[in-house]
């Protein structure tokens, strides 16, 4: 049931992303959701079961927005890398770890994109609006990444209860 969750709750983000984001002016900046899911997997679920969905989102990603075959599935996987390995020096389950988490994995794609658009497009001009996107990108981050990391842990505890009551029983 648990992939059933991740299925469910990519989703929704899909729908979030490519339709409601894109009408409301004030969320035009918005970063990446699916960096919530992989900064969640990273922190809360294993290895077996993160891998999976993490090359699933970077299929639906790379097919959805148009660039390099494999450029979302590269990031994810290195900032899921990322978190698991700071999980060993860092005490993870603090929020302002949550927040620079969220924030460093949204700069960490900017730079993998600005870095992919150099690599493939040498000779073309450099868009100037990139550094205040990638700011303001990171500024929302700050501000709603722990927040959406607890509501994600939290539904998977309450979907979890929902079908195997046992596990809700073993975590009170």
């Amino acid at each position: 049931m648990k992939y059933f969750f991740h299925a469910f709750t990519c989703l929704v983000l899909i729908l979030i992303q490519t339709t409601i984001i894109h009408h409301f002016r004030v969320l035009s900046g918005f970063y990446d959701l699916f960096i919530l899911v992989v900064i969640y997997l990273g922190l809360y679920r294993n290895l077996r079961e993160s891998i999976s969905v993490i090359l699933f989102l970077g299929i639906i990603m790379d097919n959805l927005y148009n660039g390099p075959f494999g450029l979302y599935m590269t990031v994810y996987l290195w900032l899921y890398a990322a978190i698991r390995w700071s999980s060993v020096y860092f005490h993870v389950r603090n929020k302002l770890f949550l927040v620079f988490a969220v924030a460093s994995g949204v700069l960490f794609e900017n730079i993998v994109f600005i870095g992919s658009f150099v690599m493939f497009n040498p000779d073309s001009q450099f868009p100037g609006n990139i550094p205040e996107n990638a700011a303001g990108q990171i500024l929302w981050a700050f501000f709603t990444g722990p927040f959406f990391l607890v509501f994600i842990n939290r539904a998977h505890n309450i979907w979890s209860g929902w079908f195997n009551p046992h596990v809700s029983e073993q975590k009170s």
